[in-house]
C-alpha cells in the first residue's frame, strides 16, 4: 500500500513537473485548473503501464538494471497513449484537458521514468540486507565460546572440505581461536584458493595457514600429509551433501561420503591424531537417501575404530544449513529477484534449520566433549516449513507471498522426506555440558558386523554407474542397522 502511494506521488510530481518545465515555470495558457482536472486520464494511463509490465510488483529490495527495460515501457506506454489520445481520438482543442501537449506526455514520461527508478533505488540505500538469521525465528547461539578458544589454541587443526560453507566457518572460527597451525584441505582449488586467501588476509605467520589441494580418500597422501604433520584436531566435513544429485551418482556418495571417510579414519589412528570429527546429519538417521545412508555409514566406520588407539572417534550431527551453497535460502533469492514463482517441493516439507555459524560452533564445541564413540546430536529447536521459509523471504523482500511473488509446489525430489528427525528427545539422547549438544544414544555394531558391512561397501563400489539406490540401502537392510 505504501509503495502504491509512494508510485502515485511520483506519477502526480512527475505530471505537474512536465508543465512547469513546458512553461518555464508560468501557469499555462489555459490555467493551472484545467491542468489539474486532466491528471485523472493521465493517473489512470500511468498506472495501466506500470501494471501492464508489472513494476509495481518490484521492491527496493528486488530492484536491478536488469528491471529498467520494464520501467521504460510502461513510461513508454504511458507516452504512446496520450499520443494517440491528442493526435488520433480528441483532436478537438475543447479537449484539451485530456490531450496534454506532446512535449509534455514525453517530458512527464521521462520524469516517471526517472523518479520510479530513484524512489526504489534510494529507498534500497536506507533497507538493511535480508540476514539469514531473521529467517530462523529464534535467537541464534553463541559462537567463539571460552571452552573453543581453549580447546584449540595453539593446537594443530586439519580441516577437510574447507572450501565448503561449513568448511569455510569452521575454518575462519578456528582460526579466531589462534591454533598454532591451520591445515586446509579440499580437492576444490579455486574453493580451497578462495578460503586461503581470506584467511591469510587477517595475518599471521605464513606458515601457519597451510592449503593442500588433496582427495582425502586417497590412502598414501594422506597417509603422508597425517605422519608429517600430527594434527591435534582433525574436522571431517569433505562430503557430498546434495541429496537428490547423490540419487543420480549413488557410487560417489558411497566412495566418498563412506569409504574415504573410513580410510581417512583409519590413517588418523595410525597417524595418532588427538581427535577425529565427522561432521554428519539429521539425514543419516532411519536413511532413505544416497546420501544419508553414505552418511549413517562413515557413521558406522568411524565409531567402529573407537577405542583402538589415542585417537578420540565422533560424529556431530545436525539438519539444514541456512545460507549455505546447497539450501533453499539463494535459490529462493534468485527466484524472488527474478519476480517468482518461489518453487517448493511440497507445502508440507518441513526442515531443521541452522545458520552456518551455529552449526560450525557447536561442531567445534562438541569437538572438545569428545572421550570416543560419541555421536553428539544438536538441538536445532523447531522445525519449520519450507512454504513458511519462503513465505518469509518473500515478506522481508517486501512483497506479498502468492500475490506479488507466486509460490509453486513441485513435488518431492528423489530421495527426500517431508520431515527429518534429530533425536534430541531424553529417550534417545544424553545431556552435554552445553545446553544444545545431546549424545545420542545410538548403538554401534559389533567388530565383525562392522568388517562384513565395509568389505560388502567397498564390493558395491566396484560396479561404479552400475551401482543403484535400492543396492546403497540394502547395505544397511542386510546388517539391520538403525539410527
Amino acid at each position: 500500500m505504501i509503495r502504491a502511494l509512494a508510485d502515485s506521488a511520483v506519477l502526480f510530481a512527475a505530471y505537474v513537473a512536465a508543465f512547469l518545465l513546458r512553461f518555464d515555470f508560468a501557469a499555462p495558457t489555459w490555467g493551472w485548473g484545467p491542468v489539474l482536472r486532466g491528471f485523472g486520464p493521465a493517473f489512470a494511463l500511468g498506472w495501466a503501464g506500470l501494471l501492464l509490465f508489472r513494476c509495481h510488483r518490484l521492491s527496493p529490495r528486488t530492484i536491478s538494471l536488469r528491471n529498467l527495460p520494464r520501467f521504460a515501457c510502461a513510461a513508454a506506454f504511458t507516452v504512446g497513449c496520450q499520443l494517440t489520445l491528442r493526435y488520433a481520438i480528441l483532436t478537438d482543442d475543447a479537449a484539451i484537458t485530456l490531450r496534454p501537449p506532446a512535449s509534455v506526455a514525453v517530458m512527464a514520461g521521462v520524469l516517471e521514468l526517472a523518479g520510479l527508478l530513484a524512489l526504489r533505488y534510494v529507498r534500497r540505500l536506507q533497507l538493511r540486507p535480508i540476514e539469514v538469521a531473521d529467517l530462523l525465528g529464534r535467537g541464534e547461539t553463541e559462537v567463539g565460546t571460552p571452552a573453543v578458544r581453549e580447546g584449540f589454541r595453539d593446537k594443530t587443526v586439519l580441516l577437510t572440505g574447507a572450501g565448503g560453507s561449513i568448511g569455510a566457518e569452521l575454518a575462519r572460527q578456528v582460526q579466531a581461536a589462534r591454533p598454532r597451525r591451520l591445515i586446509l584441505l579440499d580437492v576444490s582449488e579455486a574453493a580451497l584458493y578462495r578460503i586461503h586467501t581470506a584467511l591469510a588476509e587477517h595475518g599471521g605467520p605464513e606458515e601457519a595457514l597451510v592449503p593442500v589441494v588433496a582427495d582425502c580418500g586417497d590412502r598414501e597422501l594422506m597417509r603422508d600429509l597425517l605422519s608429517r604433520e600430527r594434527p591435534d584436531f582433525l574436522l571431517h566435513a569433505a562430503a557430498y551433501k546434495h541429496v537428490p544429485m547423490m540419487e543420480r551418482n549413488p557410487c560417489e556418495a558411497l566412495r566418498n561420503n563412506a569409504l574415504a571417510t573410513r580410510t581417512l579414519a583409519e590413517e588418523a589412528r595410525v597417524a595418532g591424531v588427538g581427535t577425529f570429527v565427522l561432521v554428519s546429519t539429521d539425514k543419516a538417521i532411519r536413511p532413505i537417501s544416497a546420501m544419508g545412508v553414505s552418511k549413517r555409514l562413515a557413521e558406522i566406520f568411524v565409531r567402529d575404530l573407537a577405542g583402538g588407539g589415542a585417537t578420540r572417534f565422533c560424529a556431530v550431527r545436525f539438519g539444514n544449513v541456512l545460507g549455505s551453497s546447497g539450501s533453499v535460502v539463494p535459490r529462493f533469492r534468485e527466484q524472488i529477484a527474478k519476480g517468482g514463482p518461489v518453487t517448493v517441493t511440497d507445502r508440507r516439507m518441513e526442515r531443521y534449520f541452522m545458520t552456518i555459524a551455529e552449526a560450525s560452533g557447536l561442531v567445534l564445541q562438541a569437538a572438545t566433549f569428545a572421550k570416543g564413540g560419541e555421536i553428539f546430536v544438536l538441538d536445532m529447536g523447531r522445525p519449520m516449513t519450507i512454504v513458511s521459509l519462503a513465505e518469509t523471504m518473500i515478506r522481508l523482500s517486501g512483497l506479498r507471498p502468492g500475490r506479488d511473488i507466486p509460490i509453486v509446489f513441485t513435488g518431492i525430489r528423489p530421495g527426500e522426506k517431508l520431515s527429518e528427525e534429530l533425536g534430541v528427545l531424553a529417550a534417545h539422547a544424553e545431556r552435554t555440558g552445553h545446553a544444545r549438544i545431546f549424545v545420542g544414544r545410538i548403538p554401534q555394531l559389533p567388530p565383525e558386523a562392522v568388517a562384513k558391512l565395509l568389505t560388502r561397501a567397498q564390493t558395491l563400489s566396484q560396479r561404479g554407474l552400475r551401482l543403484t539406490v535400492g543396492d546403497l540401502r540394502s547395505l544397511l537392510n542386510e546388517e539391520g542397522t538403525t539410527p
